[in-house]
């Protein structure tokens, strides 16, 4: 694997942890609101499906809930 894409997976795999709170049972989330960040995290494990560098032409990490 090249550098580049490590990196990027880096990068997604630490966007995935800082959302790891959001599908705990614990999680002060509504139903709604978890939902929504399982499609963002899924999103995130998919995008490496598509993109193999940040600079491909249509690159753009998704959005997270609420922004």
């Amino acid at each position: 694997m090249n550098v580049e894409l490590r990196i990027f997976r880096a990068i997604r795999n630490r966007k995935l942890a800082e959302c790891d709170w959001t599908i705990l049972p614990s999680s002060p989330l509504s139903a709604e609101k978890q939902d929504e960040w399982k499609v963002y995290r899924q999103a995130l494990r998919d995008i490496t499906n598509t993109y193999q560098s940040m600079d491909d032409d249509g690159f753009a990490w998704p959005t997270k809930p609420g922004e």
